[in-house]
Formats: structure tokens, C-alpha cells, sequence
């Protein structure tokens, strides 16, 4: 926890959200996924297995907004960039008895000046130019530097990251 707006393990337990079913196109456990970034925070992805994303957060311990970093984040991410837009990232200060007794605990001890700063990003289904229904999907191939966002169609039997299926061309 040496680096700036880097969360201490105390606050990063409180970010840990339970399961939960995906219903919407499948009934498998929707499961929270730490991702790698050069940013400070935690990066955390809730994905069912098929690769649908529910909801990604970006958690800073910082008293500044880190809402533009994560945007350039997100459009270095994802394929095609213009699904990373301004109204579906929101930004939320978690403090004391939001985050449970033991990090309400911490934070009385250490007595912040800032709070756990929460970026969300959420995109919701909608239809492709050719009327098909798209959703936000995460591959997390081993091939990858960092985790790839795309536009898929997830009842597809050849949806796939554009990224792989250049490589496979």
C-alpha cells in the first residue's frame, strides 16, 4: 500500500461482492474478478461465465476524482471505444458504516481527509445496427496483456474478442 490512492487489504475485503445468478441469458454464478491496471486502485469486473459483464468498479483511496483515468483506462480496453461513454460511469465516496464494522473500525483509527472513491461502469444490453442484441463482454485470455471489453452477442455460437480473432485470421 506504498502507492498513492492504493486500497488498504482492510477496504479491499469491503469491495468483495457476493454471487449471485446471472438471469438474464444464463443461470451461472455471476463471480467478481480483480483485474491488472497501472492505475493505484482495485479493478473489479462481475462477469457470469460466458463472459457477460454485469458491473466493473475502479476503487481508489484518494481524495480526488479519479473518474478521467479510468475513462482512458476503459477506451485503452475496449473494442470499440465509444462503448465507454461519459453517462455510464458513475462516480461514489463509500465511507464508515457503508463498508461494515471492521473498515468503519480502520477509517476511525486512521481519520481520513479522503474517502474510498468507487468508479462504476455499467452498459446495459442494446441492439447492433443489425438488430441483434449486444451486451458488454470480457475475454481474459492468457494471450492478453491486460483484460479485453467488446460488444457481443452472448447467445451467438461465434461471438468472440476482436482482438483473438484478429490473431486467428
Amino acid at each position: 500500500m506504498t502507492r498513492r490512492g492504493a486500497v488498504p487489504p482492510v477496504l479491499r475485503r469491503t469491495l468483495v461482492s457476493p454471487g449471485g445468478h446471472c438471469y438474464r441469458h444464463c443461470d451461472g454464478r455471476i463471480r467478481s474478478v480483480h483485474l491488472r491496471s497501472g492505475l493505484p486502485g482495485v479493478w473489479t469486473v462481475r462477469a457470469c461465465p460466458t463472459g457477460v459483464v454485469s458491473v466493473t468498479s475502479y476503487a481508489e483511496w484518494t481524495g480526488r476524482d479519479p473518474l478521467r483515468d479510468v475513462q482512458r483506462a476503459l477506451q485503452r480496453a475496449t473494442f470499440p471505444k465509444t462503448l465507454v461513454r461519459r453517462w455510464d460511469l458513475r462516480t461514489a465516496t463509500r465511507e464508515g458504516p457503508e463498508l461494515g464494522r471492521e473498515a468503519e473500525r480502520f477509517l476511525a483509527r486512521q481519520r481520513p481527509r479522503r474517502g474510498l472513491r468507487v468508479v462504476y461502469w455499467r452498459v446495459y444490453p442494446f441492439k447492433a445496427k443489425d438488430a441483434t442484441e449486444r451486451r458488454l463482454m470480457l475475454c481474459r485470455r492468457r494471450a492478453h496483456a491486460h483484460p479485453v471489453f467488446f460488444a457481443g452477442d452472448p447467445s451467438s455460437a461465434e461471438w468472440g474478442c476482436p482482438i483473438c480473432a484478429r490473431r486467428s485470421r
